[in-house]
């Protein structure tokens, strides 16, 4: 009788030591899977921290200003802000030059005030729609820190568009989130600060519709990126209105999509 009330309890001490045994080693399993998710979830967020501060962009390819107040121009005054305009004390020349394919071309004319000259004044009455010109104009100005006089000067670039410039019709915040919500998988790939900027030009045509996409300059150093967006302004959803000349003639209206660094566009 002793002897199997004996084994009874050992048999009993047994199983107790295995089932503590078997507790402990559930309850750390599941404890030692914690830092592993709090490992993950702060790879995650690290990864979102490290995309830069983004910047996109649609816009005429320079300042805009209508081939109407083109023809009516006398005084490079007619190519300023009120800032700019207040900031000249005495005008050193003034330089009117076409731009071509991004570079300043051969076609320019000179002079050495405020007066748009017959050579400058010939030069803009034939830019055409979407032709580019800077004027670089360069004075004397106050300082406004100092109070002493400066040589500077102002380089506007400047683009001629219709008198009714292409719109889209849902505005252009919701064009904006549409390019920044459908890109944003796509920025993982990014990596350290190396990411560059990319320029995609398009068209809207007198018809409304998107056309002729192009990739126009430079790049993100990613080429998955740069097809997404490029991909992205080829299926713009949406309706556009139309651009219209002077004389309410729709026309094509060149666009311009820019995307990079913030700090770099």
């Amino acid at each position: 009788m002793k002897r199997n009330i004996i084994i009874f309890s050992t048999t009993l001490a047994i199983l107790s030591l295995l089932f503590f045994n078997f507790s402990n080693w559930n309850t750390t399993s599941i404890d030692e899977t914690k830092p592993s998710d709090n490992k993950t979830l702060a790879f995650d967020q690290n990864i979102k921290r490290d995309i830069p501060d983004l910047y996109y962009g649609v816009d005429t390819r320079f300042a805009a200003i209508k081939k109407s107040d083109i023809d009516k121009a006398t005084t490079i005054y007619d190519f300023l802000n009120d800032g700019e305009k207040q900031q000249i004390t005495d005008i050193n020349s003034v330089r009117l030059v076409m731009i071509k394919d991004n570079q300043l071309s051969n076609i320019q004319a000179y002079s050495t005030n405020d007066q748009l000259t017959d050579a400058q004044l010939k030069i803009l009455k034939s830019a055409d729609y979407f032709s580019h010109f800077t004027i670089r104009t360069e004075f004397k100005g106050k300082n406004k820190e100092t109070g002493k006089m400066e040589e500077r000067f102002f380089g506007p670039h400047i683009t001629v568009v219709p008198d009714k410039q292409a719109v889209y019709n849902n505005g252009k915040d919701s064009l904006l989130n549409y390019l920044k919500d459908n890109s944003m998988d796509s920025m993982n790939a990014i990596e350290g600060d190396d990411f560059g900027a990319i320029k995609i030009s398009f068209i809207v045509t007198k018809d409304g519709t998107v056309s002729n996409v192009k990739h126009d300059a430079m790049t993100t150093g990613y080429s998955s990126i740069d097809e997404k967006l490029f991909e992205l302004i080829k299926n713009i959803p949406g309706e556009w209105t139309p651009a219209e000349n002077s004389e309410g003639e729709k026309m094509d209206y060149e666009f311009v999509f820019t995307f990079g660094p913030r700090n770099g566009c």
